[in-house]
This record gives structure tokens, sequence and C-alpha cells, in this order.
């Protein structure tokens, strides 16, 4: 009987747990459908630098929401271009290095049909409200990202090169 009582207490808590994680996963303002991007593949094994011409100034981390098997072509292992309709790329900007620093700001990139004077790509940014700490939109013109993105047109528009590939 204390076995039973001991296992439904962990299980309880374990299960308290994800619930909580889950609902801290997604900062105040940010949209439901890069919940959990943390945990989708890492792009970049490395944090990325600030940069002398980088818009998103800080140190950066980059998520896309499609495993590894999708991207790459499972007999040469080579990238595969362009990225399917619903890819979902998140950067997550820090002003400093350290991990446990708050993110200043999220960039996305969202993969859709429609969006054709955008290369296929909706772009949206989201910096912290200094009022209440939640995430707020930034107000610019989609074609303004796309004009620096077009640079990239080899890897579909994506400038953060592909080496890591973690799940």
């Amino acid at each position: 009987m204390k076995k039973y009582i001991t296992f439904f207490f962990l299980f309880s808590l374990s299960l308290y747990g994800f619930v909580t994680a889950l609902s801290q996963s997604l900062p105040a303002g940010l949209p439901e459908d890069i919940s959990g991007y943390n945990n989708w593949t890492k792009i970049n094994k490395k944090t990325i630098r600030p940069r002398f011409n980088d818009p998103h100034r800080g140190y950066k981390k980059v998520y896309v929401n499609q495993e590894t098997s999708i991207l790459r072509d499972s007999k040469t292992k080579k990238l595969l271009f362009p990225y399917p309709e619903g890819t979902i790329i998140v950067k997550a900007v820090r002003i400093t290095p350290k991990a446990n620093s708050n993110i200043t700001l999220i960039s996305i990139m969202r993969k859709k049909s429609g969006n054709e004077t955008t290369g296929g790509w909706d772009f949206i940014e989201y910096t912290m409200s200094s009022s209440d700490n939640s995430f707020i939109p930034i107000n610019f013109s989609k074609e303004s990202c796309y004009a620096c993105h077009q640079g990239a047109s080899n890897s579909d528009s994506v400038w953060t090169k592909f080496d890591n590939f973690r799940k």
C-alpha cells in the first residue's frame, strides 16, 4: 500500500511540474503557435554573437518547428530547400550571452502561401515591454525584413547556418 501511495504522490508531483512548465513555456504577448519553441530543432550549435550590421542586436539562438528528417535528404544528408509550408523559425535574442538573462526580442518567420512578395515568408517581431515584462509586436513592414533576407536566397531566405540539428 505504501508503494502505491508513493507512486501516486510522485506521479501527481510530476504531472503538476509538467502542467506548470507548459503554462510557463510561453511568455505573455507571444503567439500560441510558437509555444515550446525552445524544444524545437535548434539550428545553430553555438549562440550567434552580435554583428555590426545586425538588425537583431544581441546573442541569438534560432529554432525551427521541423524535424531534421524533413529538412535533410535521407540519402545525401544535404539540406532541402525551400522549407515546407507551415515552417516556423523563431530567433530568441538576449542582450547578454548568459543563458539565464532575459530574452528581449523574438523574431518569427512563418512559411505561408500567399506571401509571394516576401519569398513565401511572413515576418513579425516582438520586443519586451518595459511596463509589464510581456512581449509586444514591433510595427514595421514585412517587406523591409525581406529586403535583407533576399540576400540568403540560397537557403530560402534564412540567414542562420544549420550547424547543429539537435532535437
